[in-house]
C-alpha cells in the first residue's frame, strides 16, 4: 500500500468538517503525501501514538476530550515521543487577530484561514517539512553553537577585564570628551556581556544541563540594574521606558536573579527594536501570595491606561514570543528569554480582554524568610501633601500617580506647561488652603519644555508660593542644569523610575525642604509674613460692579497708602480716565461687567494712555493662558487672579509703579486661632484678605447674604428662560464674591455651575448643589453674625429646649418663650432697619424649621431690604399664628426680665 513506506512524510488532519478533509485529500494525496484524517479526539490520539508525525493540521475549534483547552492539548501532544519534531498548523474558518494570537501562544508553528488556495497549501506543507527535518539541521546548529560557545568562553574573561578597567577608569580625572568615550565603551561591554551570557545559556539548554540558582535577591536592585543598562539606548532611540511595580510587590525574593534579569533585558531589548519608538512599560504585579512564595505577573507592553486606544506596535513581539518554543527565532534574545521562562516554571500567555500588545508571563518565586524589604512608610505629618505630576504621556502619569497615591499623597496631573502653571496658581489661590507642595516635572515635552514652567514660576509667583520641583528626565543631569536657567530644581529622577528610588528622592527633598504651608512650618512660625508697600499717595482706579469686591480692594490699597477711586462699569471707567489719564497711576479692571466689559474699556483707554504711563491690571478668575493673552491683546499689562490675594496685588503694583516692597510680620489677630471652624466660611482667611479689618469683613459678610439670595434667584430665572450664558455670568459673579470673602464651598459650586452652563452640559446636578450651598452658606453666615452681635447661641438653645419641654407639656412650639423672644428681637430689628435682621431670620429658620415656610414672606422682603413691607409681613404672620401684640409683649417682658 502506497504511503506506508517510512521515509514518506506523514500528515495528520484533525477536523470535523468533511469539506476540509476532502480538500486536503485531493491536494495532498495527489502530491505523494501520506494523509491520515480523523474527526474524533480518541482516533487522533491513537494515530499520533502509532507513527512519527511530520505535520499535524488541527482545526482551532476541534473538540478535545473532557473539554481540554487548545494550549493544554498542544502541550500534551508535544510530550508524545512520536511528536517531538511535529510541526503543528492550526486552521480556522474565520480570521481574527485574537484567534491568530491564541494559535501562536498555544505553540503552533503556523495559522491558516479557509478557504486555502491549493498552491498555498502545497507550499506551506513543503516549507514546514523542510523546517521539520531537524536531525541534520539541529546537528549542524549544535556544532555551530558549540564552536560559538568555545569562542565565548575564550572571550568572556577578556570582556570581564575590559568592564573592570572601564569602571576603574571612570574613577579617574577625565575630560568631558574622555568621559563620553568611556561611557560608550562601558555600554558596549555591558551588551557584550549579555550576549556572552545568552550564548552560554543556549549551550546549556541545547544539552539539557542548565542549572538554576536559588539565592536571595532584591527586586529593587534588579530594576536599578535594568535602568542603568537601558538608559543610554532608550535616550538614543527616543523611547520612553517605564517601570510599573506597585509597592505591594515583595522586594525580598529567592530565585535566579541573573536569569530573571536576562529575561527582562532580552524582552525589553526586542521591544525597543520592534516598537519603533513607542513607549515601553515593564509591569510587575503580585498575583497569588502564600507564606513561602508569590506568583509575579510580568508584562512588557506599551500601555497602562484603560481609556487609551488599542495599541498594536508590539504585536510582532507577541507573535514571535508565542512561536519561539516551536520555531527557531531569528533573535537569540527572544529565544533565550522564552526558554528561560519555561525552565523557571513560568508560562507565556495572552492577557485576557486586553487590547494592549506585548509579552505577558508569570513566574513563581520564593519570598525571603528574612525580609530586607525597605519601609515605604511616609511620616504622618507628610501624608496628604499635594503632588502635581506634569507629563505628556498618559501611561507615565498613570505609573507615577499610582506610586505617589500609594504613599499617602494627594496626586493630580497636568499634560503640558500651561495647564500645570494654571493648576499651581489655582492651588495657591484655592480657598481651601491647599496649594501644591511638590511638582514632578517631565523635562522633555512637546511644545513648551520643563524649563519654561520653571521660568513662569520664577516670574509670576513669589518664592513662598513656588512648590518644590523634582525633574523627571531621560536626559543626563548636566543637560538639565544647562537648560534650566534661573529656575530652582530640588531633585532629579532619571527614567525609568522605580518606586523605591522615587520614594527615596521624595523623602529626601521633602525632608530637607518642608513645603511653606506644612503644619510643622506654620506651627514653628506662629505668625505670618505679609507684603506691604508705601503707595505714596498714588491714585488707583478700581473698576468693578460688585460692591464687595470694591470694598476689599479699597481696604488693601488704602492700608498701603494709596488713594482709591471707584468705577462700577467699564463705561464709567472710560468717562473717568479718557479726559485726563494722568490723574491715575494704575487701574484694576474687572473683566465681567454689564454695559461695557473690561476688555472693551481697556481698548478705548489705550487710545489716550499707553502701557508705560498707565498700567492696567485685569481682575479675573480666568487664569488660563488664552485668557491672559486676551487681556494682553486688549492692552492690559498684567492680571491679578480672583479671589484677590493682597500680597500678589501689592507686589505687582510695586513692580510697575517702582515702589519698595517690604515684608511685615503680623501675629494672628487675637482670638482668630481659637475661632470655631465652619463648613462654608473660613473666617481667618477672609479677615486676612481685608488686611485684618474684622469690622469690614463681617459687614461684607452681612452684605453678601442679601446679594447671594438675589443672585441665586437671577440665576434660576435666567436658566428657566434659556439664557444660559447670562446665567453663567451671574454664577461667575457669585463665585467671585464668595471667593473674596472665603465662602469656600459656595465659590466652588458656583464655579462648577458656571462651567456646566458654558459647556452646555446637563446642569441640573450643579444647579441643585449651588442652591443647597447658597442656603447653607446663608444659614451659616447668619449663625456667625448672630454670635458676633452677642445673641448667645447657648441661650437660644436653652430657650429651644424650654420650648420643647413646653411642647411636650401640651403647648405649641411656636408659643414657647424661645420662639416668642426671637420673634420680638426680629420685630425690633426690622423696626430699626437693623442689617442683622436678615441674619436673625435665617438663624430662626435653623432653630424653628417648622416655621420656615410661614416666615418666608418676611425673609423675602428682608432680602430686598424692604423693611416696611417686612414689618407688614411679620404682623400678618403673627395674626395668622394667633400671636397677638399682647402675647409678644408678654414674651418681651419675660425676655427683658
Amino acid at each position: 500500500m502506497k504511503g506506508l513506506v517510512k521515509n514518506e512524510p506523514l500528515i495528520v488532519l484533525a477536523d470535523e468538517d468533511l469539506s476540509h478533509i476532502d480538500f486536503h485529500q485531493q491536494v495532498l494525496s495527489e502530491s505523494g503525501y501520506w494523509l491520515r484524517s480523523v474527526a474524533t479526539p480518541a482516533k487522533l490520539t491513537t494515530i499520533l501514538e502509532q507513527h512519527p508525525v511530520n505535520i499535524l493540521v488541527l482545526n482551532i475549534d476541534f473538540k478535545f476530550e473532557g473539554g481540554e483547552s487548545l494550549s493544554a492539548a498542544v502541550k500534551r501532544i508535544r510530550l508524545l515521543s512520536t511528536c517531538k519534531d511535529t510541526r503543528i498548523i492550526l486552521t480556522s474558518d474565520v480570521f481574527s487577530q485574537e484567534k491568530k494570537q491564541a494559535a501562536y501562544r498555544s505553540g503552533a508553528s503556523d495559522f491558516l484561514t479557509y478557504p486555502i488556495a491549493p498552491d498555498e497549501l502545497y507550499l506551506k506543507m513543503e516549507t514546514h517539512l523542510v523546517a521539520g527535518a531537524r536531525k541534520g539541521i539541529s546537528g549542524a546548529l549544535s556544532r555551530s553553537f558549540n564552536l560559538l560557545s568555545e569562542m565565548n568562553m575564550a572571550l568572556y574573561p577578556l570582556v570581564a577585564t575590559a568592564v573592570s578597567c572601564t569602571q576603574m577608569l571612570k574613577q579617574t580625572s577625565l575630560s568631558n570628551k574622555q568621559s563620553v568615550y568611556v561611557e560608550s565603551i562601558s555600554g558596549a561591554m555591558k551588551r557584550a556581556s549579555v550576549i556572552g551570557d545568552n550564548l552560554r545559556d543556549f549551550e546549556e539548554l541545547s544539552v539539557g544541563s542548565i542549572a538554576l540558582e536559588n539565592t536571595p535577591f532584591d527586586l529593587g536592585q534588579l530594576l536599578e540594574s535594568l535602568r542603568d543598562y537601558f538608559v543610554g539606548e532608550a535616550e538614543s532611540r527616543s523611547v520612553e521606558l517605564l517601570f510599573s511595580v506597585p509597592l505591594d510587590v515583595p522586594r525580598s525574593l529567592v530565585g535566579d536573579p541573573d536569569r530573571l534579569r536576562r529575561i527582562l533585558l532580552n524582552l525589553i531589548s526586542e521591544a525597543i527594536v520592534i516598537g519603533g519608538g513607542c513607549p515601553i512599560i515593564l509591569s510587575i504585579n503580585a498575583g497569588t501570595l502564600s507564606e513561602s512564595g508569590v506568583t509575579l505577573e510580568f508584562a512588557v507592553h506599551q500601555n497602562i491606561t484603560d481609556d487609551a486606544s488599542p495599541c498594536d506596535d508590539l504585536d510582532e513581539l507577541a507573535e514571535r514570543a508565542a512561536m519561539a518554543m516551536s520555531e527557531l527565532d531569528e533573535s537569540l534574545n527572544l529565544l533565550i528569554a522564552c526558554y528561560l521562562i519555561e525552565k523557571m516554571g513560568g508560562e507565556i500567555h495572552q492577557e485576557a480582554g486586553s487590547e494592549d500588545s506585548g509579552v505577558y508571563f508569570n513566574l513563581e518565586l520564593q519570598v525571603a524568610k528574612v525580609s530586607t524589604d525597605k519601609s515605604f512608610a511616609v511620616p504622618v505629618d507628610l501624608r496628604g501633601l499635594r503632588v502635581l505630576v506634569v507629563d505628556d504621556n498618559p501611561s507615565s502619569i498613570a505609573v507615577h500617580s499610582a506610586i505617589i497615591s500609594s504613599l499617602g499623597f494627594h496626586c493630580e496631573s497636568a499634560i503640558d506647561v500651561d495647564s500645570a502653571f494654571h493648576a499651581i496658581e489655582e492651588g495657591y489661590l484655592d480657598l481651601d488652603g491647599e496649594p501644591f507642595d511638590l511638582v514632578l516635572l517631565d523635562w522633555h515635552m512637546p511644545g513648551k519644555k520643563g524649563f519654561h514652567l520653571l521660568e513662569k514660576l520664577q516670574s509670576d509667583m513669589t518664592p513662598e508660593q513656588i512648590p518644590l520641583v523634582i525633574v523627571i528626565s531621560a536626559f543626563d543631569r548636566a543637560v538639565i542644569e544647562k537648560d534650566r536657567g534661573n529656575g530652582k530644581i530640588d531633585g532629579y529622577l532619571h527614567k525609568p523610575i522605580s518606586a523605591s528610588v522615587m520614594f527615596d528622592t521624595m523623602m529626601e527633598v521633602l525632608g530637607e525642604n518642608l513645603p511653606k504651608t506644612h503644619s510643622r512650618v506654620l506651627a514653628a512660625q506662629g505668625k505670618s509674613n505679609a507684603v506691604t508697600v508705601s503707595g505714596g499717595g498714588k491714585r488707583i482706579l478700581v473698576v468693578d460692579d460688585m460692591s464687595i469686591n470694591q470694598q476689599i480692594a479699597k481696604e488693601v490699597l488704602i492700608s498701603n497708602d494709596f488713594q482709591v477711586d471707584v468705577a462700577e462699569s467699564g463705561r464709567e471707567a472710560v468717562v473717568k480716565v479718557c479726559p485726563a489719564p494722568e490723574l491715575y497711576d494704575a487701574i484694576l479692571m474687572d473683566l465681567e461687567m454689564p454695559d461695557m466689559n473690561g476688555l472693551e474699556a481697556t481698548r478705548i483707554i489705550r487710545e489716550t494712555a499707553d502701557r508705560e504711563s498707565l498700567p492696567i491690571f485685569a481682575l479675573t478668575a480666568h487664569t488660563m493662558e488664552r485668557d491672559r493673552q486676551r487681556c494682553l491683546d486688549a492692552g492690559m499689562n498684567d492680571h491679578v487672579s480672583k479671589p484677590l490675594d493682597a500680597d500678589i496685588l501689592l507686589q505687582k503694583l510695586a513692580v510697575y509703579l517702582g515702589l519698595t516692597v517690604t515684608s511685615k510680620c503680623h501675629s494672628a489677630p487675637d482670638g482668630i486661632g481659637q475661632k470655631e471652624e465652619y463648613e462654608y466660611v473660613d473666617i481667618s482667611d477672609g479677615i486676612k484678605r481685608v488686611m485684618g479689618n474684622e469690622t469690614l469683613y463681617f459687614k461684607l459678610l452681612s452684605d453678601f447674604v442679601h446679594q447671594a439670595r438675589s443672585q441665586e434667584n437671577q440665576v434660576c430665572a435666567l436658566i428657566e428662560s434659556g439664557k444660559l450664558t447670562e446665567a453663567a455670568d451671574n454664577a461667575h459673579t457669585v463665585a467671585g464674591s464668595a471667593g473674596n470673602l472665603s465662602v469656600i464651598a459656595l465659590r466652588n459650586s458656583a464655579k462648577q455651575l458656571q462651567n456646566a452652563l458654558l459647556a452646555l452640559e446637563d446642569h441640573q446636578a450643579s444647579l441643585s448643589q449651588f442652591r443647597r450651598d447658597v442656603d447653607n452658606a446663608i444659614k451659616e453666615i447668619g449663625n456667625i453674625l448672630l454670635k458676633r452681635s452677642n445673641v448667645a447661641l447657648s441661650t437660644v438653645h436653652a430657650q429651644s429646649d424650654e420650648t420643647k419641654a413646653q411642647g411636650n407639656a401640651g403647648g405649641s412650639p411656636k408659643t414657647g418663650n424661645g420662639f416668642r423672644e426671637r420673634l420680638i428681637l426680629l420685630e425690633s430689628q426690622i423696626m430699626t432697619q437693623d442689617m442683622m435682621a436678615i441674619d436673625n431670620y435665617y438663624q430662626m429658620l435653623v432653630d424653628f424649621c417648622d416655621m420656615a415656610s410661614k416666615l418666608k414672606p418676611v425673609g423675602d422682603k428682608l432680602i430686598e431690604l424692604d423693611y416696611p413691607q417686612a414689618l407688614i409681613a411679620l404682623k400678618t404672620f403673627k395674626t395668622e399664628q394667633n400671636l397677638s401684640t399682647e402675647t409678644t409683649e408678654e414674651g418681651g417682658a419675660s425676655h427683658a426680665g
